[in-house]
């Protein structure tokens, strides 16, 4: 009964008949409102409290630091420190105490300076007479609800600016096919505006979209393309449409505008097929050129070969070294170029095979010894005695790239010498890690260059190329295959004093054992063996008809495909040498052909494809035509011999 103290009959215009009964009725009424958390208060007309109840004195206390009691001025204390607007509260006080009843939101500042928001219904109160004599309050916090809006309608105008930013339609579908809403900045495209299209019919509006929406409406969700002309132009969607939740029937469908992805995606293709159909022509070019540039190279190292064998006169010998020596610098230079194509087209497979990493050794050595002896240069490969004698991986390629580096280093190196050094690093399993290093003490490389040599058609220096030929690729494709291999090349030169390169490799130990050695290829006789040459070029065929006449062999000649397979049926062959290139019809669709023709000597005859192509599918071309074997031009007597005698000796 605190909250009365000090009050009179006269103060209160209930106009009660005895004190008591009133003051009865006011406990009773204060203790149900001491009981809710809502803050309940009253005031007379000069706006001083009456009655409060707990929620609202610990409200006060809480917000604005004071411990309120009957009869303080509620205007006074709501406004003070900049807490409420009192003229605006004043205004809306006065039409209470006019006997209108007034709902409304409050925002005000607390002494903790945050904002705060009540929701006030304020009732007028009456006295016996009829007449106003005060107000009660019912004040609620609900500022976690105004939170709560306020959130709801930022992420709503969130979402709307995402709408009107992208080129997004969202409809909303009834059972029966009509539009119950339309929004989204997509509408442009169509001139419409938001929700225009409500009330028409989706099936008539978008006939496109007539199978798909259907399935929607029966419950199924979906995603398709539509294409859609409008304005003369074009437009793709991408729609989705799936049942509205809590709207039985009804579905929502979002539209969007994929036209200029749509559109790029199709240029990215076109570009793709050109640049594929460019990759073709390019392959197309370099299978010609290696062709026709390798076809007259074969006669010049052909005859060469044969001059040699021929017992020249030592000044005819120092003539024929000086071709031979010029000859296969060209063929490298040209291998250069159309293994770097190869590699760039990514034509290069590696091969996993058993090979002699001793003999392999042994014969790179050999192949450069003449080359270091002419220089007078010391040159030795040094071979850790710990490194497994049998490997498996791709002897070729690391034949290639050990070529490369000590060619390299003695073409550079004009005293001194050039050494190998093959160490084991590492053996776990059965992986072996190699460490090559090939030291020179030739012309170095300047240390701004070190990191452009490996680039292509680069060298250390403009004048390198002239002093020193080549064509600027030898690093590059060696980089490129020992990358392919799983390893790195660095390089340490100091300019004038010489160079050392790195690489690691890595390979398998190989089961088989070692201790194999290559037998010397004797020359002998194959008398009594019939052979077809299809040979196309007169200048090919009198190179490989002087070194197999050496080997006594029978020789029969075709000019292209169409006259070998003629010859064929007529005659009994033991092999047939076909090139690949000729008129009216190529190696390919000739060994097709006889492997067509009914008989078991068609099916067997030997055919070994002559080509001046270096590309990597040609061996697979090779066998799917029904082919037994390839030799590349120029090719070496001695494989060609070996292969001759290979498939003749099987037979």
């Amino acid at each position: 009964m605190e909250y009365l103290k000090g009050i009179s009959e006269t103060d209160i215009c209930a106009g009660r008949s005895t004190r008591k009964e009133l003051l009865e009725e006011i406990a009773t009424l204060q203790s149900v409102l001491n009981n809710t958390n809502v803050s309940i208060f009253a005031f007379d007309k000069k706006f001083n409290y009456i009655a409060f109840n707990k929620s609202h004195q610990h409200t006060v206390k809480i917000r604005r630091g004071v411990d309120i009691k009957i009869g303080d001025n509620y205007l006074l204390l709501a406004s003070m420190n900049g807490g409420m607007d009192g003229d605006r509260i004043h205004k809306i006080f006065t039409r209470v105490m006019a006997g209108e009843t007034v709902e409304f939101i409050e925002e005000f500042t607390d002494l903790r300076l945050c904002k705060a928001s009540f929701s006030m219904i304020c009732n007028p109160m009456y006295d016996q007479l009829g007449q106003t004599c005060g107000m009660t309050v019912f004040c609620q916090d609900i500022s976690e609800k105004v939170a709560l809006q306020k959130e709801v309608q930022d992420k709503g105008r969130i979402l709307n600016g995402v709408l009107d930013n992208l080129p997004l339609i969202v409809y909303e579908v009834d059972p029966a096919g009509i539009f119950t809403r339309s929004i989204g900045s997509g509408l442009q495209d169509f001139g419409l505006q938001n929700d225009e299209l409500v009330g028409k019919n989706a099936f008539e509006y978008f006939p496109a979209t007539a199978d798909d929406l259907r399935k929607g409406l029966t419950g199924e969700s979906g995603q398709f393309i539509t294409r859609m002309e409008v304005s003369g132009k074009e437009l793709v969607y991408q729609s989705n449409i799936f049942p509205s939740p809590g709207q039985q029937g009804s579905v929502t469908w979002f539209a969007l505008n994929i036209t200029q992805q749509n559109e790029a995606e199709a240029a990215l293709l076109e570009a793709k097929q050109q640049a594929e159909e460019a990759m073709l022509a390019k392959q197309q070019f370099l299978t010609n050129m290696s062709h026709e540039i390798r076809t007259p190279m074969n006669a010049v190292i052909g005859m060469t070969h044969l001059l040699m064998q021929e017992d020249p006169k030592p000044g005819q010998l120092e003539n024929l070294n000086i071709l031979k020596f010029s000859s296969e610098s060209l063929l490298s230079l040209i291998n250069d170029i159309l293994d770097y194509s190869k590699i760039q087209l990514g034509k290069v497979k590696l091969e996993k095979i058993d090979f002699n990493l001793i003999e392999l050794i042994n014969s790179i050595k050999q192949a450069h010894h003449l080359h270091a002896e002419g220089k007078e240069i010391f040159f030795n490969i040094n071979m850790d005695a710990d490194l497994p004698e049998m490997l498996l991986g791709d002897p070729v390629r690391l034949t290639q790239i050990l070529n490369n580096l000590i060619s390299n280093a003695l073409k550079f190196t004009n005293e001194g010498y050039v050494i190998v050094d093959l160490s084991l690093k590492k053996i776990v399993d059965d992986l072996v890690d190699i460490s090559f290093t090939i030291t020179d003490t030739g012309i170095g490389i300047e240390s701004d260059m070190k990191d452009y040599i490996f680039e292509s058609f680069t060298q250390a220096s403009a004048d390198i190329s002239r002093r020193f030929g080549g064509t600027g690729l030898g690093l590059s494709i060696t980089k490129r295959l020992i990358e392919l291999k799983g390893g790195k090349i660095s390089v340490e030169s100091t300019l004038g004093k010489g160079s050392s390169f790195f690489f690691d490799l890595q390979f398998k130990k190989s089961r088989k054992k070692g201790g194999y050695v290559m037998p010397t290829l004797v020359f002998e006789s194959l008398a009594g063996i019939k052979v077809l040459l299809v040979e196309d070029n007169e200048i090919n065929t009198l190179v490989a008809s002087k070194f197999m006449k050496k080997w006594d062999l029978d020789i029969d000649y075709a000019i292209h495909g169409a006259e070998a397979l003629e010859k064929i049926k007529q005659n009994e062959y033991d092999l047939v040498l076909m090139d690949l290139q000729m008129p009216k019809m190529d190696g390919y669709e000739a060994s097709t052909a006889i492997r067509n023709l009914s008989g078991k000597r068609f099916k067997e005859l030997p055919i070994i494809a002559l080509t001046a192509s270096v590309l990597a599918e040609i061996n697979n071309q090779v066998m799917d035509a029904g082919m037994n074997d390839y030799i590349s031009k120029p090719f070496n007597p001695m494989e060609l011999y070996s292969k001759i005698a290979k498939y003749v000796h099987k037979r």
